[in-house]
């Protein structure tokens, strides 16, 4: 351990500019784009899990209902209170790398605005991203849902003030909590990418790890790439899905009790090809509805 604090002082000392810069440009991610709606979600994440779980709520499509609204990683993070409280249920494990993906006031404000610069339609955009989510999750629910639990052994207690005010103040202590590892996760991450296109430049290989590293570090640099805009749609799309390596740490750095990591991976993984085909599908019947016909052709 010793051994590793002397190296990373020596890396910091060495490459203290891109480290400095790494360091400003995450605080000012985190500070402005990230943490701002990232707080109040895990808020009311955290409130709604208590309220499901003081009324004792299993349906899964509340599971897959939040994690598409509040973004990561809430997503898996419900997931895992799934879990701890169906231990015997495998549901909650195989659905968290499916629903942990942004949330729609992520993908609209910065993705779709920032990112892409509306360069297609905003209902063709979610449907990019979100029908894979919701055909995974139809599949996952229908495989692993646990038809035969219905027990309940949950003792319901009125939900009144008292009790809301409480849910309240515990969900404001683990928001903070979480809210400070994600930060310090997005900071690193952050130091990293600047490390690496220090020395890449131009380097390919060090713009494509860049790119899996983090998202909205990833996501600038498909918009700085000069691509055309059907490659710059779907790398999108894809690392919407995916996340980036990032967000695998937040979701283990807040979930592994619950949630294994090496199956969160491998959904993840599916999640992209079920994402590239069907981008490919919905591409290619636009174009067919909106080219003119050959007849409409010989007219012009």
């Amino acid at each position: 351990m010793i051994s590793i604090i002397l190296i990373l002082l020596f890396v910091f000392s060495v490459l203290s500019v891109p480290v400095c810069h790494g360091v400003i440009s995450g605080l000012y991610l985190y500070g402005m784009k990230i943490f701002p709606g990232l707080f109040i979600s895990f808020i009311l994440t955290n409130i709604l899990v208590r309220i499901l779980q003081q009324k004792n709520i299993n349906n899964p499509w509340i599971l897959v209902i939040t994690g598409l609204m509040t973004g990561f990683p809430n997503g898996a993070y419900i997931c895992s209170w799934y879990n701890k409280n169906n231990p015997e249920n495998r549901l909650g494990d195989m659905l968290a790398g499916i629903i942990n993906i942004p949330s729609p006031a992520f993908l609209i404000s910065y993705v779709y605005i920032n990112i892409l610069e509306k360069c297609i339609s905003l209902p063709m955009f979610l449907a990019l991203t979100y029908t894979p989510v919701i055909l995974c999750s139809y599949m996952v629910i229908l495989l692993f849902r646990d038809k035969d639990n219905k027990k309940d052994n949950a003792q319901h207690i009125k939900t009144g003030k008292k009790l809301i005010f409480h849910f309240f103040e515990e969900a404001v202590d683990s928001s903070i909590n979480t809210a400070l590892k994600l930060g310090a996760y997005v900071i690193i991450f952050s130091v990293i990418v600047n490390i690496i296109m220090h020395f890449s430049q131009s380097n390919t290989v060090g713009l494509l790890i860049s790119y899996l590293f983090e998202i909205s570090n990833g996501l600038a640099i498909i918009k700085n790439a000069g691509i055309p805009m059907n490659i710059t749609v779907l790398l999108t799309v894809l690392l919407d899905a995916f996340g980036g390596v990032c967000i695998i740490m937040q979701t283990k750095s807040i979930c592994s009790s619950y949630i294994s990591i090496k199956k969160y991976i491998y959904q993840k993984l599916v999640l992209c090809i079920v994402t590239l085909a069907t981008t490919y599908l919905l591409i290619y019947v636009c174009l067919l509805y909106t080219s003119p016909s050959p007849r409409d052709r010989q007219k012009s």
